[in-house]
């Protein structure tokens, strides 16, 4: 076989991955997804910055089909990260400048949004104000650390569902093709929906059909607030890993009733925060797959997408994901963080020369507080913080911010 002839097959191999996907009302030119991942390029004041821009511009450079952005809190009380992005009218135009500059390279834009819920920061101001979740339940915020968060209000969870409506509608101003609401890894949705979290005897809490409401009305208000053409997608809790806690049978009893409510597409996002710490689910981040059979299930109970996520490996594993998971595309974090022409390279043919990351814990994780950095980027990425266009790029890119 000549060299030609074993590229070809080697794109042919990987074809499932570059067929376009259909999502709401929009199509994405292919089914490789750059996933949400916290790099914290954002301005103190939570306004969108030139650098982050650039990052995620260049990530759509780099030929995923859909670019969906670290989660950008929907308001204040919602902020995580001290360099987090807040949606609000006051940061439109940079949010336009970013939904753009991702448009101009041809991929959807996608914005996920988030409420912090209990785990609202910063941490050392944590005493000061209220952190909101749906009961009063201690838990560790950090290791040696336990707090408390105040029980929401039913005014504090009107305004709460009405923050995540604004902020997707913000978004579409903004030019955004979508929102990818969050509602897993502990954060405020996935409070409301375990029954570890959410001990409420409201109509918020108590019965499946009470704690799923919130989730539910986030999703139908969004759906109803914006276009016919908005995509709203659901990063959803799919297995909470602890006795008494939400659970994949509830993810999958869930799954349709978000479809019916609104949501173009789904994430199946086990464990939080908390229950990562257990020594049963300690590591899981690091298996291969880990995600797979959760998003299998889901994929079963509903039409929408479900998108493949988590340690997905090789494209030729990622083409496994959607043949035997019937996932209908897959999401890379890491991947596109170390190497943005990861898709690029896969759709020439040139796999081999991919940058992997093999870094373990990966030094990305360990900087999201003051802006990620991978260590297997050119040294001059590295000496920035970021991994963007030429220099000329970046300068232009600067002088336009707000």
């Amino acid at each position: 076989m000549t060299e030609v002839a074993e590229i070809d097959a080697r794109k042919a191999e990987f074809a499932p991955l570059f067929e376009p996907l259909e999502i709401g009302g929009r199509t994405a030119h292919n089914r490789i997804m750059q996933a949400p991942m916290s790099v914290s390029y954002g301005n103190a004041d939570g306004s969108v910055s030139a650098k982050e821009i650039e990052h995620y511009g260049r990530r759509a450079q780099g030929g995923v089909g859909v670019v969906i952005t670290e989660n950008f809190a929907v308001n204040l009380a919602g902020r995580q990260m001290p360099l987090q992005t807040v949606i609000s009218d006051e940061h439109l135009p940079g949010l336009r400048r970013l939904a753009d500059e991702v448009h101009r390279h041809g991929s959807l834009a996608v914005v996920q949004i988030v409420h912090s819920g209990r785990y609202a920061g910063p941490w050392d101001e944590y005493e000061r104000r209220r952190r909101l979740a749906p009961s009063a339940v201690p838990f560790e915020l950090m290791p040696g650390r336990t707090v408390t968060p105040q029980e929401m209000t039913d005014e504090e969870i009107e305004e709460s569902i009405e923050a995540f409506v604004h902020a997707a509608q913000v978004c579409e101003r903004a030019g955004f093709d979508g929102v990818d609401v969050h509602a897993a890894q502990g954060f405020l949705i996935s409070g409301f929906l375990s029954p570890r979290a959410n001990h409420r005897t409201d109509q918020w809490g108590g019965s499946f059909e009470n704690r799923v409401r919130f989730a539910l009305e986030v999703v139908r208000r969004i759906t109803a607030g914006t276009g016919p053409d908005f995509i709203v997608g659901v990063h959803l809790l799919s297995d909470e890993l602890i006795e008494d806690g939400w659970t994949i049978d509830d993810a999958v009893r869930l799954a349709p009733l978000l479809e019916a409510a609104g949501a173009h597409f789904l994430f199946a996002i086990p464990a939080t925060f908390e229950t990562l710490r257990l020594p049963a689910n300690q590591g899981l981040l690091n298996r291969e797959g880990y995600a797979l059979a959760d998003s299998k299930a889901l994929a079963g109970a509903v039409s929408i997408p479900v998108i493949a996520n988590g340690r997905l490996g090789g494209p030729a594993d990622m083409v496994n994901a959607m043949t035997e998971y019937n996932a209908s595309a897959v999401a890379l974090a890491r991947a596109i963080f170390v190497d943005p022409d990861w898709p690029r390279k896969v759709a020439a043919g040139a796999s081999e020369s991919i940058r992997a990351c093999p870094c373990d814990p990966p030094r990305c994780l360990r900087t999201q507080l003051t802006g990620s950095i991978c260590g297997h980027w050119p040294p001059s990425a590295q000496s920035r913080g970021h991994l963007g266009y030429d220099e000329q790029k970046r300068v232009n890119l600067a002088s336009d911010e707000s």
